[in-house]
């Protein structure tokens, strides 16, 4: 008899890995959300340069990377901005993941939503999909500051503003960051709605990095919000890249 695996939803899949989360940034200990790209070996040189120009511009959520070989293959795990919410639902903060979708940035400034995927709406994850479908420019933005990238959009209740800008100032002096938009009560952010008496959150998405080193014609797999990883295991890329 044949065993079917039952149908596990994005936001699901989200959830489950953010209550698992235990990543301290004023200690710099515990977990976070990674994302895994393999390339060739011969292409992660080129791959990681590509990878540090990218968290140089800000469109990256953490210059941190774990680096594996296997073979003629190397695997590299870097943070994903689900980790940013992460932090936030340990502070106290009911933060719910909306979705992934395209940006559009004009002059350097966040300007909308283009295409977006809810997590609670699929079992693959937007992003993936979205990076599969070649609608980004990340390359672009960087060079001319217009252009597509890829962000996701969080919620939380509006009475916890205090504490998410507190969260996030600890965050970025750690590292992480990549917010595109904090937004006001009941105030649409980048052209999408959120809840009565809610505050939406934009991030820059984590596989910034690998769009833009596809756009350069390096052959990665990629798989989003896919696993755990110790942040002491991880190396700033600056130390990864010569």
């Amino acid at each position: 008899m044949v065993s079917l695996k039952p149908l596990v939803f994005c936001l699901s899949r989200i959830e489950n890995l953010m209550q698992k989360v235990s990543f301290d940034p004023q200690k710099m200990e515990g977990a976070i959300i990674t994302n895994t790209t393999m390339v060739d070996l011969k292409m992660l040189d080129s791959t990681l340069r590509i990878f540090r120009d990218v968290m140089e511009s800000g469109l990256a959520v953490s210059p941190y990377l774990k680096v594996e070989t296997f073979g003629s293959r190397a695997k590299i795990l870097s943070a994903c901005s689900i980790t940013v919410s992460a932090v936030l639902l340990k502070a106290g903060v009911p933060v719910r993941p909306r979705g992934g979708g395209v940006i559009e940035v004009i002059d350097r400034e966040p300007v909308r939503f283009t295409d977006m995927l809810m997590y609670w709406a699929t079992t693959i994850d937007p992003i993936d999909v979205l990076i599969s479908q070649e609608l980004t420019s990340v390359l672009e933005m960087m060079q001319t500051g217009s252009g597509r990238i890829l962000g996701n959009l969080q919620e939380a209740p509006m009475l916890a503003v205090e504490r998410i800008e507190e969260r996030l100032e600890v965050l970025a002096e750690a590292g992480f960051s990549g917010v595109l938009d904090l937004g006001e009560p009941n105030m649409n952010v980048l052209g999408v709605s959120v809840e009565r008496d809610h505050v939406g959150l934009s991030l820059v998405g984590g596989t910034n990095i690998v769009a833009a080193a596809m756009s350069h014609g390096i052959g990665l797999k990629t798989e989003s919000i896919s696993s755990l990883t110790e942040i002491g295991e991880m190396t700033h890329i600056q130390d990864l890249v010569s």
